[in-house]
């Protein structure tokens, strides 16, 4: 994942002594940087960049390999935007069991204790609360089939994920199996 930090940032703060009017260009490392203002309400002027990619005002930009971007031109993230339910199946699942849960206590608050995650209690965590007096019946079929179908893309992710182990596992038994072969046909002297 690539944040802010890991490139060379410029600042708007560091260049506002330098412009002396908004048609000004700026040559850094040989890129063109251009600027525009806006006028705060409480009077003066504001000075930004202008993305060389978008075209919008920026108060940060970013080289990225040889380019000069904003961070949503250049894709990066902050650093407290490390999200691994993105990117491992793992955290996703157990992301989906903490929304099932989630979903499943709302929808009727007196049956909270029964709720139990899929993920620990297997059938049991299928347990669906009753309509509580009050909600209309089309309100709790809806909430109802969003459970359903978060708790559908829980067991498609699992099925995805023991596809994915049974195929390391075969590779690596194809790996092992041709290691041994080689192995087989070397003569040791000893």
């Amino acid at each position: 994942m690539r944040t802010i930090k890991d490139y060379k940032q410029l600042n708007i703060k560091d260049f506002v002594f330098l412009i002396s009017s908004a048609k000004d260009i700026i040559r850094y490392n040989g890129h063109k940087i251009q600027f525009t203002t806006t006028s705060p309400n409480y009077g003066g002027v504001r000075y930004w960049f202008v993305c060389p990619v978008c075209d919008k005002r920026k108060g940060t930009l970013y080289v990225v390999r040889s380019v000069m971007a904003c961070r949503e031109c250049a894709k990066l993230q902050y650093s407290l935007q490390d999200n691994k339910v993105n990117r491992d199946p793992f955290y996703k699942l157990m992301h989906y069991d903490r929304i099932v849960m989630k979903a499943k206590r709302e929808l009727n608050p007196q049956q909270e204790l029964l709720v139990c995650s899929v993920l620990l209690c297997g059938e049991l965590g299928g347990f669906m609360p009753d309509k509580p007096k009050g909600m209309h019946w089309n309100t709790y079929v809806h909430k109802a089939a969003y459970i359903d179908s978060l708790t559908n893309k829980m067991y498609n992710l699992v099925k995805v994920m023991i596809i994915g182990r049974q195929k390391q596992a075969y590779e690596m038994d194809q790996h092992y199996a041709t290691v041994l072969s080689e192995q087989g046909n070397k003569k040791f002297i000893g």
